[in-house]
């Protein structure tokens, strides 16, 4: 068993709770129309007595050519929080007197586009005592600033970059950092990182002027043998991937130690800004230990194992962890390992198996633990299930087998509706089910302290029962039959059908189409082949009725006529038939029995007769006759669309044409209606109104029977 001890040791008079300002950073994001939204983020350590966050902060607008002041924002306290204390080394236990605040700050401002750019400004002081790298930490504080570039440039509405993480609070002391310190760049500009000095800002005197003070700002005033590529010192190397942002530091002084980050902005080749980051780093003395341990397989009869199966639910006792990885010793399972922290695996086969945890693999406070564990499968037990029998003097024998010796104990459970129904032999003979169903029986074997259980299933067939019958409806010669099985077993079974005209079929539910008027007897011979073996038979006499057909049939003279002989005369030559109805148009039908009747209009017309006799059975009979197409058109010279039922529409009558327009004009040649529909006619509105009485213009055009194009046009009254 190994144990974790973390000690932290404070030197050079360090106090977690002395230190004030911590760092902070400063970028913005163009929003258009000279509109800019400024974020401020500032951090302070919230154990101290020191200075508290701005209410508000003020921000200092410089012309950056120049210097000269613009002018100075206000921008509200947004609140704080307190962040996560997070260690460059997970297995570290951090202390609990470790509080950082952050304030994020933000508004959106008006930068109107200038030739010279501007500079955004922030003071804030004091950064507190305890600071290593500093020369006067306690009277040194804080500028952040950012760079807008100004016309001149050839950039406009430029956004800056900003850092995605921030850097751990506590670093171990002598363990190496490596951070992603890397920035994002809305506008997709080259950044580059380096290392740089943090700004100094306000005084004991001022420490938060208002306005800020003109830039340029002094640098802070680093302590004999510390640099801003060195701000760990001589001994204590650390740096920044010029193209990736990437942090790379192993300090070996313990204390606090100020950083600054740059990163600069290029487009197309040119430097348009630089965005500084002001941090604090905490740098301990850490004794590093952890520990991986598996729970042993100790108490088989607590674990999912021997004689439980080949699965295993893993305990995990291990402490100082944030990783892990597990190998179950299987070298042919590629799948055999986990990165849970409680895994469950399930062995291959029975056998005995060195499982390893590896705690944080790949850190400094890494480990590892192996155990060895045994796994069986348990016992097998199964038994033959007995083929089906019939519910009629039923007697079940079981045999039962397993991979058990000497010394197995046995439990028979067959079911309630079984004589006997439990056993504890091996061998059981004579099990008799008073009724029919399928029965699940259990098998159970106690042998080594092991069990093992087996079910399986048997199946006691009913007597079968046979009946039948078919879908009743009027069956008129030749008629179609649908039979249907009504038959009860429990067990498959061969079906031969009898229809009484000769046809017979070995379906289970057959159609049948009887070709004959007249009565049939219907029989059915069914037999089981397993269970209850059985052949059954039953005849239905005079079980099904079909009836004769009338036929329809009648004549139409004359066959052809033309548009001026236009009467047909039809009579009926139907046989057995005692109801008639003809469909002459798709709108036009008639139940006589002979009739005549006008086809005005050229071209083929068909006359459809059905007949029904008196039984119900129907038939059908068609016929066509032909009138030689002929133009005709008849325009009335008024009409009255005063809603009295009588001439109300303006309709003109024209048949065998094709292409039809008609058109209306009133007096000032304005079109008031058209259609192309022959049918359809002007009821005496436009748009919704009555149109006043007068005189109004048709126009007609066409193409006739012979498909020749004609144009007519004429007026007519309007009379209300």
């Amino acid at each position: 068993m190994k144990h974790l001890l973390v000690i932290i040791l404070l030197i050079v008079g360090f106090q977690l709770n002395a230190s004030h300002i911590v760092g902070g950073e400063m970028y913005y994001d163009c929003l258009g129309n000279d509109q800019y939204r400024v974020t401020i983020k500032v951090y302070r350590d919230c154990n101290s007595n020191g200075a508290d966050f701005d209410t508000p902060l003020y921000l200092g607008i410089f012309n950056k050519a120049t210097n000269a002041r613009i002018r100075t924002e206000s921008v509200g306290f947004p609140g704080s929080v307190n962040l996560p204390v997070i260690f460059s080394n997970p297995c570290v236990t951090p202390p609990t007197d470790i509080c950082v605040q952050e304030a994020v700050y933000q508004k959106v401002i008006s930068l109107p586009s200038t030739p010279d750019g501007y500079i955004l400004a922030y003071e804030r002081c004091c950064r507190g005592p305890g600071i290593i790298n500093l020369m006067s930490p306690a009277a040194e504080g804080l500028t952040l600033t950012s760079e807008v570039p100004g016309s001149s440039s050839g950039v406009i509405c430029n956004s800056s970059p900003r850092f995605q993480n921030y850097p751990p609070l506590l670093l171990c002391n002598n363990d190496i950092l490596n951070f992603d310190h890397s920035a994002t760049d809305p506008d997709g500009d080259v950044l580059e990182y380096e290392l740089c000095t943090p700004l100094h800002g306000g005084s004991s005197a001022n420490p938060a002027p208002n306005p800020p003070n003109l830039p340029p700002y002094s640098n802070v005033v680093w302590e004999n043998g510390f640099t801003e590529t060195t701000p760990f010192g001589a001994n204590g190397p650390i740096s920044i991937d010029q193209n990736t942002g990437q942090l790379i530091a192993a300090p070996d002084l313990i204390g606090k130690f100020v950083v600054g980050v740059c990163v600069k902005e290029y487009r197309n080749g040119v430097l348009i800004g630089s965005t500084k980051r002001d941090f604090l780093f905490t740098v301990f003395n850490c004794d590093i230990s952890a520990a991986a341990e598996i729970v042993a397989q100790v108490d088989l009869s607590t674990y999912v194992g021997e004689c439980g199966g080949l699965t295993i639910e893993f305990e995990n006792n291990s402490y100082g962890g944030t990783n892990y990885l597990w190998d179950f010793g299987v070298p042919s399972d590629p799948n055999a390992n986990s990165t849970q922290f409680e895994p469950t695996y399930t062995f291959p086969s029975d056998g005995t198996y060195d499982v390893t945890l590896y705690l944080n693999p790949g850190w400094p406070c890494s480990d590892s633990s192996v155990q060895t564990f045994t796994v069986f499968d348990g016992i097998n037990v199964s038994f033959e299930p007995p083929k089906d029998q019939c519910v009629d003097g039923n007697s079940f024998d079981f045999v039962g087998e397993g991979d058990y010796d000497v010394g197995a104990t046995f439990e028979w459970d067959f079911g309630i509706d079984a004589t006997p129904n439990q056993s504890t032999t091996e061998d059981v003979v004579g099990v008799v089910y008073a009724v029919p169903g399928v029965y699940p029986v259990t098998y159970t074997v106690n042998w080594n302290s092991c069990v093992g259980t087996y079910v399986d299933t048997i199946e006691v067939h009913a007597q079968p029962i046979i009946n039948f019958g078919f879908e009743p409806k009027l069956f008129c010669a030749p008629g179609e039959v649908q039979f249907l099985d009504s038959c009860i077993t429990t067990s498959d079974m061969v079906y031969l059908w009898d229809f009484g005209d000769g046809s017979t079929s070995t379906q289970a539910n057959p159609i049948h189409i009887y070709e004959n008027p007249g009565y049939y007897d219907v029989s059915l011979i069914m037999m089981t082949t397993e269970g209850c073996i059985d052949t059954l038979d039953l005849t239905k006499h005079k079980l099904i009725q079909v009836f004769p057909r009338p036929i329809a049939d009648f004549t139409v003279t004359p066959p052809v006529t033309n548009v001026f002989e236009t009467e047909f005369f039809i009579s009926d030559q139907s046989i057995d038939s005692e109801q008639h109805f003809y469909q002459l148009t798709p709108t036009v039908d008639t139940t006589k029995r002979n009739l005549s009747y006008q086809y005005i209009e050229g071209g083929y017309h068909h006359i459809y007769q059905v007949v029904t006799n008196e039984f119900g059975c129907k038939d059908t009979a068609h016929n066509q006759v032909y009138v030689e197409p002929q133009t005709t058109m008849y325009v009335p010279t008024a009409f009255t669309p005063d809603n009295d039922s009588y001439n109300g529409i303006f309709l003109p009558i024209i048949l065998d044409v094709t292409n039809y327009q008609f058109e209306i004009y009133n007096r000032w040649g304005n079109k008031i209606f058209e259609t192309d529909n022959t049918k359809e006619g002007w009821d005496g509105t436009f748009q919704g109104k009555m149109a006043p009485d007068g005189v109004y213009v048709w126009r007609i055009k066409y193409r006739n029977h012979r498909q020749i194009f004609h144009e007519h046009q004429g007026h007519f009254s309007l009379l209300r």
